[in-house]
């Protein structure tokens, strides 16, 4: 089969790799779309701390089951799959707790087994979940960012009358606005610097958009908000200048959640006496929990979240290329790559 490899650090190119094999308790899944994020760069990069080497890398898949091992007994060939790609042992301390991202024996796909940037791809039965009809794969490839989104939304606790301010319109963004707008908040201002997302960003939900570029726009951003501050602010840009803008919107009893992912050398200001005296909550959104990901495809599939619009490029495994530099090089006219093998 085609597949994207990398067997060292700053080693990735399209090659060919024997078809995964059948075990036990798994399924091989042809794979339908698999999207691009960050993490597919910096492991392009080989600057990617997690992955274990040699590995396919891709974790927002989905696809049709080819053929079902011994002991899967509810899939067959032929169903339309979204694949759960953070694999938990079940076993330790933070599975029982049902925090899989802090599982002690996490296996994923994409960075510590082969994922979906190739034909075919080799999961547990239990990481596969069946796709309604009306459902397009491409669409079910988004099921990963989503969850992330939902993520964020729910350890934040957006609520009825909240005044929400979502940073950042990228995919996970955008999806935050859908997936908090549904729990009713009384403002909800979606902040960014590319004017046809925040547009975007309008017609998915946002009551108000700032485009934090342009002259005054703090300060009008602090007139939307009001003078109480944010009740909630969800972090989802990766930079310093938009956790510390997150910071300053917070009020009362405000929860911070931060979602981007800064460098690891990248320091912020903080004032620990704003914190104090506003009862601030700072949420660290470290991934998702499987609930996240099952309202993810029970979202999309009832029509109460659209990713459609979010779906900006496709790509087959051999123009990779052109697909990874649409995400670095042209990041003002995509949103959402994908690759289709």
């Amino acid at each position: 089969m085609k597949a994207l490899y990398t067997s060292a650090p700053g080693e990735f190119g399209l090659v060919e790799r024997p078809d995964p094999e059948l075990v036990p308790e798994e399924v091989i899944v042809k794979v339908a779309a698999a999207g691009l994020c960050h993490t597919d760069v910096i492991i392009r990069e080989g600057v990617a701390s997690h992955v274990i080497y040699p590995v396919v890398p891709g974790h927002e898949v989905s696809g049709v089951v080819q053929a079902s091992g011994p002991g899967v007994r509810h899939l067959k060939p032929g169903d339309r799959v979204a694949i759960h790609t953070i694999i938990p042992c079940g076993q330790c301390k933070a599975c029982r707790l049902g925090l899989i991202p802090m599982c002690e024996h996490l296996d994923e796909c994409g960075s510590k087994r082969d994922g979906g940037l190739a034909e075919f791809v080799s999961v547990p039965a239990r990481c596969l979940y069946p796709i309604a009809d009306h459902v397009t794969l491409e669409e079910a490839a988004m099921t990963e960012p989503a969850a992330n989104a939902h993520s964020a939304v729910r350890q934040a606790r957006v609520g009825p009358g909240d005044k929400v301010v979502v940073i950042g319109p990228g995919p996970i963004g955008l999806l935050a606005i859908q997936f908090a707008r549904l729990l009713h908040p009384s403002l909800l201002v979606l902040v960014g610097t590319r004017d046809e997302r925040l547009a975007l960003g309008k017609k998915l939900g946002a009551t108000h958009t700032v485009n934090i570029k342009k002259p005054g726009a703090e300060r009008d951003l602090r007139e939307i908000v009001g003078s109480g501050g944010a009740d909630v602010v969800l972090e989802c840009a990766g930079t310093r200048s938009s956790f510390e803008l997150a910071m300053s919107l917070g009020g009362i009893y405000s929860r911070i959640a931060i979602e981007g992912v800064m460098g690891v050398g990248e320091k912020a200001e903080i004032s620990p006496h704003h914190v104090l005296v506003n009862g601030m909550s700072i949420i660290g959104i470290l991934g998702w929990l499987t609930v996240d990901f099952t309202r993810a495809v029970e979202y999309m599939e009832n029509r109460l979240i659209d990713v459609r619009p979010l779906i900006s490029h496709k790509f087959s495994l051999d123009q990779w290329q052109d697909a990874f530099a649409m995400i670095t090089e042209r990041k003002s006219e995509s949103m959402k790559v994908e690759i289709t093998p």
